[in-house]
């Protein structure tokens, strides 16, 4: 995991970290997705992905058709959590989609649902970002 960075304030109720993580994306059918995300928080994450991840998600378009039906699992293992279930499985769904090209997308996506406790899990790994971070902004100084 790279230096912690915060993003700018938003209108969320979460700080938000930019984290680089492997993440599994398993759709309805089975597919799965291997994408790297961008920044997380307590409420969701969001990854880049190219337009053959973006068509798998959504063959009809992604951003041509509403976002709030498409739901999928994300699989990852959180750093640094080994001494617990260091797995994070989490339900999502889409919130948001960005074209940043004709073949790059940032997806942004909400998580509503937690398997194995990966809810505690996420929380413990957000307060070591939050940590990490404020002793990272106090040596900066």
């Amino acid at each position: 995991m790279e230096s912690l960075k915060t993003v700018p304030f938003e209108r969320r109720g979460t700080h938000r970290y930019k984290v680089k993580l492997a993440l599994e994306l398993i759709l309805e059918n089975g597919t799965v997705l291997p994408v790297e995300s961008i920044d997380l928080c307590l409420r969701g994450l969001q990854f880049r992905c190219d337009s053959w991840v973006a068509d798998e998600i959504e063959p009809r378009g992604i951003q041509n058709h509403p976002l709030d039906k498409l739901r999928f699992k994300v699989v990852t293992d959180l750093p640094g959590m080994e001494k617990y279930n260091s797995r994070l499985y989490a339900g999502c769904r889409v919130i948001v989609a960005r074209r940043l090209s004709q073949n790059e997308y940032i997806l942004g996506i909400e998580f509503i649902d937690f398997e194995n406790g990966s809810d505690r899990l996420l929380e413990h790994f957000m307060k070591q970002c939050e940590q990490k971070y404020k002793r990272n902004s106090h040596q900066a100084f």
